[in-house]
């Protein structure tokens, strides 16, 4: 054998234990990764179970099941110390003789977490030292700790009492809330001097304050001299674990203390109306401020159509030193010109001029109102159309009843008395305005023997004057009785002229012979636009002046006055004869309205600081038509409208007209307009004033204008954090605001599903995060996770708004890793080996032909 073949064999042979070498190694460390791998769970063992960076000795729950075919021994658990969660000593070890597979086992472990880093779900490490079928094991196991938890505050300040300028040792409570979902300890407050507020402690230390809690602390500070009168926002920080949070709180400077008046008869009532001239009364006014006033002085703004003395809108009072709970009457003259009766609302304006407590003089406003009410005085006249009565007959007499005084007259009771029949009821009337007149029909019956003679008519009527006070009216009416001879022998009436719309009305016809003789065959036919149940009768004989009833029911759906036609035939000393008689009736207007008119908007709330296009409701609530209706709408600088006046020539019974009018509003809370109608009702011209009242809201715009998320893209199987920050465009605060998400099919909110973020002002910002768990099976894309806004407004509506919030998922495995297993060894790789086998079976089949060869 030759040299060349001799180290040809040993190569051979080298290559060949070589091969079986890396071969047991790659064995070895096959059963090496059977050993297996581990999974872990977390959770804070805090209440609630949020931790938020900067959080020290916190204590962290793992729960620890190792997956494997056989049992491990030996086992050494040591935290890696690492950001966020930093375990505080090194002697946080674990040792476990054995680990049963499937078996969980819990482990604790307490430390701190790294300040000023976001929020969202870290990795925590923990190695695992073991031994598997006598062979040393290590794994790098991955813990995931969310650290969604986060620190909220706002202030607020309280002082006992009214502050004025110069006060000095002026104790102050200073409240801190803490409106996150963790506890904070440790706080530091600074309370850093700012005008026009002093305080003495600079810095105060807080132990803890609790997730949803408050605390107080009571500092002593001084005003300053200077300081203006208004409400401030002063500055204060917070110190929470190593991060510094802005806050403000409100402080009222005022002049001295509440500077104030009540006017003590609020509601005026005169017995004067329209066209009274030097109407004069009182305003009493009571200063209830503590300080004295140097001077004072007020301002009275008169409505439309009521004057100074001198035909000026307004009138003035000065006053000179005012000491506390003074009283002070004001006189005031005015003149009344053609107004309709009713209540007016006259604005004061006061000026108070205090004496400040550094000796300045400080001028205070202070707005309030007085009503105004006109009822007007009251005189009835009573004129009969006729003084002359015919004897032997049924005289109809009309009654004109006038109110001739400038005041509403109400529940006018008529009594007639007097010698001879009356035979109908007469009517009671409601109302009586001035100038209007009333007439009341009044059938007399006169027997023959009073002709030639006088009869004397006794009327008392009983009423409620202007100011609803009980009166009476009598008068005296002089009738002459005349001689003749009447032309129908039989006179008809009916016991009630007036009936109920509606309704069945049991009436009696009646009939009168006023002849000395008997009338035989009488025939009677009823014929009128009223319903009547019958309207044949026949009647064998009517002795002299003897009365005869017929009972008849009349029905009437509509008011007005109607009248039935009676047609009368009978014999007379066997001569046929006829009468056609007519007989009044009246159906009265059962609850007629006194405003027969309805205003109204089609919303009872407006927005602030907005225009806005409204429907104003103008509605006949009448069964008979108005005529030129004119709708004047005034303000007092509370609310705005591009339409004033609406003109409106027939408004039909029970029509319900809109008209488009554009509103504006720069205040809050209940504003209202006056509302003066005209209309002609049955050709008369009436007037009535309302007043229409509605709710102004500060108007809440929240705008999402930034979100971020940790990672920026989720994944299938992981946790993301999103965090977005929110904006108040609107006029009015957003009070006790919380947002509520709702996530779709395949994301889960982690926590709570609705953050709390307090009350969020006009014209500021705020955030919120949530945390979702992406489940396995959710398909990446793009998703639009809806949120609700709840919130009150300025007005104490309660309104909830819908916005959303997008998030990404991608399509990528391990971003979020809930186990992991870092071995030290090499992976088996099964078809690396089967070509390391052909390999090696090559090398040795050309070793052998080679030996071969050689020989």
């Amino acid at each position: 054998m030759s040299k060349t073949s001799k180290v040809g064999i040993i190569l051979s042979v080298l290559v060949i234990f070589s091969l079986l070498f890396s071969l047991s190694n790659l064995t070895n460390t096959a059963s090496e990764a059977s050993a297996g791998y581990f999974t872990t769970s977390s959770q804070w063992l805090v209440s609630p179970p949020y931790v938020a960076p900067g959080e020290k000795l916190v204590p962290l729950q793992v729960t620890l099941v190792y997956h494997g075919y056989t049992n491990i021994t030996n086992v050494q658990i040591y935290p890696v110390e690492s950001s966020p969660f930093i375990v505080t000593s090194n002697t946080q070890t674990y040792s476990f003789p054995i680990i049963i597979p499937g078996q969980e086992y819990t482990l604790t472990f307490i430390g701190n977490i790294t300040p000023n880093i976001p929020l969202g779900v870290y990795d925590f490490y923990i190695q695992v030292y073991y031994t598997i079928n006598g062979i040393e094991q290590v794994q790098d196991v991955t813990v995931q700790i969310p650290i969604m938890g986060y620190l909220q505050f706002y202030a607020q300040s309280s002082i006992s009492g009214i502050v004025f300028p110069g006060e000095h040792d002026l104790p102050v409570i200073l409240t801190i809330f803490n409106t996150g979902n963790t506890n904070a300890y440790n706080v530091t407050l600074f309370t850093n001097s700012t005008y026009p507020i002093d305080f003495m402690a600079k810095v105060t230390h807080i132990p803890i304050i609790q997730a949803g809690s408050s605390y107080s602390v009571q500092l002593t500070a001084n005003i300053y001299n200077n300081a203006s009168i208004g409400t401030y926002q002063i500055p204060l920080t917070i110190l929470a674990y190593g991060k510094y949070y802005s806050l403000n709180v409100s402080i009222s400077i005022n002049s001295n203390q509440s500077i104030e008046g009540e006017i003590l008869n609020p509601n005026i009532i005169l017995s004067e109306g329209p066209n009274s001239k030097g109407v004069t009364f009182q305003l009493s006014l009571i200063y209830t401020g503590p300080v004295n006033i140097e001077s004072y002085s007020v301002e009275l703004l008169l409505p439309k159509g009521i004057t100074n003395v001198t035909g000026g809108s307004a009138i003035y009072f000065f006053g000179g030193l005012l000491q506390p709970e003074s009283e002070v009457s004001i006189p005031i003259n005015i003149n009344i010109n053609n107004v309709s009766l009713g209540s007016y609302s006259i604005p004061v304006k006061i000026v108070w001029n205090a004496i400040e407590g550094e000796g300045s003089v400080v001028s205070i406003t202070q707005y309030s109102s007085f009503s105004l009410t006109l009822l007007g005085t009251s005189n009835i006249q009573v004129v009969p159309s006729s003084s002359l009565l015919y004897a032997g007959t049924v005289n109809n007499i009309t009654l004109n009843i006038r109110n001739t005084g400038n005041g509403n007259i109400y529940n006018l009771s008529i009594m007639p008395s007097t010698s001879v029949s009356i035979l109908n009821t007469l009517p009671k009337i409601s109302l009586l305005k001035p100038n209007q007149t009333v007439d009341i029909p009044l059938q007399i019956y006169v027997p023959s023997s009073l002709q030639g003679g006088s009869i004397q008519l006794s009327i008392t009527i009983d009423y409620l004057n202007s100011i609803y006070q009980q009166s009476q009216y009598q008068e005296q009416i002089g009738f002459y009785v005349t001689q003749i001879v009447p032309s129908n022998p039989i006179i008809a009436s009916v016991n009630e002229t007036l009936i109920i719309p509606g309704e069945s009305n049991s009436d009696d016809i009646v009939l009168v012979n006023t002849l000395n003789e008997t009338l035989y065959n009488i025939s009677v036919i009823l014929t009128s636009p009223l319903y009547i149940n019958a309207t044949l009768f026949n009647i064998p004989a009517l002795k002299p002046n003897s009365l005869y009833f017929i009972p008849i029911t009349l029905l009437s759906q509509d008011s007005g006055i109607y009248s039935i036609s009676v047609s009368i035939t009978f014999y007379q000393e066997n001569i046929q004869r006829q009468e056609e008689l007519s007989i009044p009736i009246y159906v009265e207007q059962i609850n007629s309205p006194s405003i027969p008119i309805l205003i109204s908007f089609n919303t009872s709330t407006i927005l602030e600081g907005q225009t806005q296009d409204l429907e104003l409701k103008i509605s006949n609530i009448l069964n008979e038509p108005l005529y030129n209706v004119t709708v004047s709408l005034s303000t007092q600088g509370q609310i705005y409208l591009n339409d004033t006046n609406i003109i409106i020539p027939v408004l039909k019974p029970l029509q319900n007209l809109e008209f488009p009018i554009q509103v504006y509003t720069s205040t809050s809370g209940i504003v209202s307009l006056q509302a003066t109608v005209t209309y002609y009702q049955s050709g008369q011209l009436k007037t009535f004033n309302e007043l229409l009242n509605t709710l102004s809201a500060g108007s809440v715009n929240i705008v999402i204008t930034g979100i971020s998320s940790v990672p920026t893209i989720a994944t299938p199987g992981g946790i993301v954090s999103i965090t977005a920050t929110i904006y108040n465009f609107g006029t009015g605060p957003a009070n006790g605001l919380t947002v509520t998400v709702y996530p779709p099919r395949g994301i889960q909110v982690i926590g709570e599903n609705t953050y709390y973020i307090g009350n969020l002002g006009s014209d500021t910002s705020s955030t919120f995060t949530f945390a979702f768990k992406i489940l396995n099976t959710t398909t990446p894309g793009r998703y639009t996770i809806p949120i609700v806004y709840t919130y009150t407004n300025n007005i104490g509506q309660v309104i909830h708004s819908n916005s959303s919030i997008t998030l990404t998922i991608a399509n990528s495995s391990g971003f979020f890793r809930t186990t992991s297993a870092k071995d030290r060894g090499i992976a088996i790789d099964l078809p690396l080996i089967i070509i390391l086998v052909i390999i090696v079976i090559i090398i040795v089949i050309i070793a052998i032909y080679l030996l071969r060869v050689r020989r």
